[in-house]
């Protein structure tokens, strides 16, 4: 890797969550994007979880930045629910 330049990585993970009869009740999805360069990275990690009609119950993001170290010096945190709109 050049001294300026920037790698990117991303890694989804689907996992699909069944009752004890088999069925289909929501999916989990892990998406983590890694930003790397000279000065440091930027994990940006979203967790999303989805009933079984595959809208949106929660939200989890949390993106944490490291030095050129590999050490944390910043991370933030967000979790949204979704309300229910009738």
């Amino acid at each position: 890797m050049a001294d300026d330049d920037i790698e990117i990585g991303e890694d989804v993970e689907v996992t699909v969550v069944q009752d004890a009869d088999g069925e289909v009740i929501g999916t989990i999805v892990d998406d983590v994007v890694v930003a790397t360069g000279p000065d440091g990275s930027v994990v940006d990690e979203t967790i999303d979880v989805f009933d079984a009609d595959g809208e949106l119950v929660v939200e989890d993001e949390t993106i944490s930045v490291y030095n050129d170290d590999a050490q944390l010096v910043a991370k933030e945190e967000t979790i949204a629910i979704a309300l229910d709109s009738d």
